[in-house]
């Protein structure tokens, strides 16, 4: 027997940006106008054409509505409710906010002294980066990804990184993306794997943009302090 038209499965449906700013059309990180999408594939699980991709929004009062029937154009704030299909294949849904245009960054941590346990410990030092991301009027825009890169970190023993970003479950995580009232953070983690002395820095760099021009204040420099205490 011949298999079936059409895929054998589809992916999640797969969002050029995890938001849609109010008055403009879904974006991609480089800031370009980009459809909604669907990867297909057939019974070997290789990819093919996604030919006859669909896509719905199921919202009775509509905050989004679809441009030429792949692009998310945001109306007004809230947040809309999109899924795809393919034949009779069909993906989850998702929640997509309709937030406010980003216009600037503000830090909202403190740089403070960071200690390191050395010795035998293996107690690491952290210290919360945090920022909001807000329109020119002060509101938080939800969905907007937030990049971290450390720019200077102690030197440290071969192979072995003295200063990562993480996310709050402890794993590496340099992307994030803004929370309802525009909140972002990480964690920087220290370890006591450096051999340059006690006392030194760490300085990471937070990024975002809109329509690939970065925010006002991008990037927020944050500079923390860190000190080895050997046990």
């Amino acid at each position: 027997m011949s298999a079936p038209p059409g895929p054998a499965s589809i992916s999640n449906l797969r969002l050029p940006s995890p938001s849609v700013v109010v008055g403009d059309t879904m974006r991609d990180s480089l800031g370009q106008v980009a459809p909604l999408a669907i990867i297909a594939f057939n019974s070997a699980n290789d990819t093919i054409a996604a030919a006859g991709a669909q896509f719905f929004i199921t919202d009775t009062v509509k905050a989004a509505h679809l441009a030429a029937g792949t692009k998310l154009v945001g109306d007004k704030i809230g947040s809309t409710v999109v899924l795809g299909q393919i034949g009779k294949l069909q993906t989850a849904t998702i929640n997509v906010p309709v937030t406010f245009k980003p216009d600037h960054m503000v830090k909202t941590s403190k740089d403070t002294t960071l200690l390191a346990i050395g010795g035998d410990s293996t107690k690491n030092g952290t210290s919360t980066l945090s920022l909001r991301v807000l329109s020119a009027e002060d509101s938080g825009s939800v969905g907007i990804v937030v990049s971290y890169t450390v720019v200077y970190a102690p030197a440290s023993v071969p192979n072995r990184a003295a200063v990562v970003v993480q996310d709050n479950s402890g794993h590496i995580a340099t992307a994030d993306t803004t929370t309802p009232g525009g909140n972002s953070s990480r964690r920087l983690v220290v370890t006591p794997f450096f051999f340059a002395g006690q006392i030194d820095s760490a300085v990471v760099e937070a990024r975002a943009s809109y329509k690939g021009v970065p925010l006002t204040n991008s990037p927020i420099t944050f500079i923390i302090p860190i000190k080895v205490v050997f046990q």
